[in-house]
């Protein structure tokens, strides 16, 4: 392997050991915490503690992109290595900058899920509901928002104009997501309950009119909306 991939790889994986790192001191940290406000108290403390958290995580994925940039790029290129070569490794660093900003963004509902559950056993449910109504609902519909995410990238990378098939298989995604999402949060707010398929279409249609209005094949096709 050339060199300049050599030290790719080597800085993508110290970059995923760090921020793996980082995660697990949060969750540690916030554990610890979670153990001292569990029979009540202020829980702001941890809100601002995961925001230093998150700052320092999306430090570590942008580091990616920028050392990309200034050195990989210019390096595989000097080596001459080829399009393929250097596709290929930009394509990793970006499988791995999703990766952790997949990760990123799952450390906050699981650690109030986990909260909410814990206040919950101790007899404070009713004070939770508005923080356990979110939180819980996403840690377990997060399949299915990893799966959301996967497809919209998907759709971002193909250029305009976009086949139709790959505008569908966002919507799709979108609705299984919100499906699952509503059908747990929906134990907290039972109103949400009372008709699902419409709270699902009502958080389409922002979609609908800002992103698929402009994509050419759907209009092409009539505006197909999926059934809920």
């Amino acid at each position: 392997m050339s060199a300049a991939l050599t030290r790719w790889d080597a800085f993508l994986t110290q970059i995923e050991g760090r921020a793996r790192q980082v995660r697990a001191e949060a969750e540690a940290s916030a554990q610890s915490f979670i153990a001292s406000v569990a029979g009540g108290g202020d829980y702001q403390p941890l809100s601002h503690q995961l925001m230093a958290v998150r700052s320092r995580l999306q430090e570590l994925e942008t580091m990616i992109t920028d050392t990309w940039h200034a050195k990989v790029d210019d390096a595989i290129s000097s080596e001459g290595l080829g399009i393929p070569a250097r596709d290929a490794a930009f394509a990793k660093g970006e499988a791995l900058r999703h990766a952790l900003d997949d990760a990123r963004e799952e450390l906050e509902p699981r650690i109030f899920a986990e909260l909410s559950r814990q206040r919950y056993a101790r007899g404070l449910g009713e004070s939770v509901v508005a923080m356990a109504a979110h939180h819980v609902a996403q840690e377990q519909a997060v399949y299915e928002w990893r799966a959301m995410r996967a497809a919209l990238r998907a759709l971002n990378a193909m250029r305009p104009p976009r086949t139709l098939a790959i505008v569908q298989a966002y919507e799709a995604a979108q609705i299984t997501y919100w499906r699952k999402y509503l059908s747990v949060r929906a134990q907290f707010e039972p109103i949400l309950a009372r008709d699902p398929s419409l709270e699902i279409r009502s958080r389409m249609d922002q979609w609908y009119r800002s992103s698929a209005e402009f994509e050419e094949a759907w209009v092409a096709a009539g505006r197909p909306r999926m059934p809920v």
